[in-house]
């Protein structure tokens, strides 16, 4: 696989989604049972927010009562989606931009599958290793391609 592949080739799917209402506590199941770092939220069988492993430890670290606290409460509304004809690299890029480790692809309105930062990390380092054009760079996970 190359950075300039379509995002469609590295995107999981079917997509672990739950409801709006599912408790803070049955988040945290699903992410635990499917070893993931992220959920969709849906309602009316649409995607309206994503739900992580980092809101669930925010919000358990200050207080809040898992079987009271819902995924509605702690999602992220602000949704930076992609879709699968996007590019690897860009989509990487998007995830550096935004400052999230987990994107929405979405075809249209529907859920195409979801896509992680170490999903594209894995195309990025492996094509570092074997091309002159890839610098990974030490500045955390940006990764730099040089094109002249």
């Amino acid at each position: 696989m190359h950075p300039t592949d379509v995002v469609a080739r590295v995107m999981v799917w079917p997509v672990a989604t739950v409801p709006g209402e599912a408790s803070l506590l049955e988040v945290a199941e699903a992410l635990a049972a499917d070893g993931i770092g992220a959920l969709g939220v849906v309602e009316g069988g649409h995607l309206v927010g994503v739900v992580s492993e980092r809101d669930v430890v925010q919000h358990l670290a200050q207080g809040a009562n898992p079987d009271h606290v819902t995924a509605a409460d702690v999602m992220a509304t602000d949704l930076v989606t992609v879709s699968p004809d996007d590019r690897i690299l860009d989509t990487a890029r998007r995830m550096v931009e935004a400052q999230v480790r987990h994107l929405p692809v979405l075809q249209g309105a529907e859920i195409a599958g979801f896509v992680s930062m170490r999903d594209l990390f894995e195309v990025l380092v492996d094509v570092a290793a074997h091309e002159e054009d890839v610098v990974v760079v030490p500045s955390g996970t940006r990764v730099v391609v040089r094109q002249e």
